[in-house]
């Protein structure tokens, strides 16, 4: 008598186990990839909430305690601090106007610089110029608070600076009486086309975000101010 044949189980995988795991790679992958996504754009929009958070710190500030404050844009450092001035009064760095060759001989370079020590006597005394402690309730270091990982600070132009910033520090500043100055915040992902502009108010110093890199309006010239003046009668 014949024993019953014994069948074997199959070790293998069959084809819809192989397109099942394929498919969950695929769910997984794409999951981590549109994860990654939304955490870049999640830290560029805290990273612009708390730019327009210091600016109206920076209002307020100034405000109430009568003393000029800035805030301090680190393009190098990605960081971004507030600093108030010793006194009311405050005087900015102006950028040296651009001349001619320099000096050849060190006659020429001495007779300037008697020039502008004469000049500097007949301008009379001036007042100190202040200096500028960080407010710590917006420091997390002494350096100011960074903006996270993966936001880089692109570019940022005030009414005061001639050309963009677009490398070492930029500084917005706020006056008693709610008055600051127009300015322009560009924020944006490295490697990335994600981009957001804060842009501040004069005068106001309302904030708003735009999305991409919005720049620094042409000042309107005095034809454009009489045509405007006109379209609006």
């Amino acid at each position: 008598m014949l024993a019953p044949r014994r069948f074997q189980k199959s070790s293998g995988f069959t084809l819809i186990e192989v397109l099942i795991v394929v498919a969950l790679i695929a769910i997984l992958s794409g999951s981590v990839i549109y994860g990654t996504g939304m955490l870049g754009s999640s830290r560029l929009r805290g990273a612009s909430s708390l730019i327009a958070s210091g600016v109206r710190l920076g209002l307020a500030r100034a405000n109430t305690s009568g003393h000029p404050t800035r805030m301090t844009l680190d393009l190098d450092t990605d960081k971004v601090l507030l600093e108030e001035a010793s006194g009311s009064v405050m005087l900015r760095d102006k950028k040296a106007p651009a001349g001619g060759a320099e000096a050849a001989t060190e006659a020429e370079k001495a007779e300037q610089k008697a020039a502008a020590e004469g000049d500097r006597i007949l301008q009379g005394p001036h007042a100190p110029r202040a200096t500028f402690r960080p407010i710590p309730r917006f420091a997390d270091t002494p350096t100011g608070r960074e903006l996270g990982s993966g936001v880089d600070l692109a570019q940022v132009q005030t009414e005061h600076d001639e050309d963009p910033v677009t490398s070492g520090r930029a500084y917005v500043y706020f006056w008693p009486g709610g008055i600051t100055e127009r300015a322009y915040i560009q924020l944006k992902r490295p490697g990335a086309e994600d981009a957001l502009t804060v842009v501040v108010s004069p005068l106001t110093g309302r904030t708003k975000i735009e999305k991409g890199l919005v720049d620094l309006p042409e000042p309107r010239t005095d034809k454009e101010e009489d045509q405007g003046d006109r379209e609006g009668l």
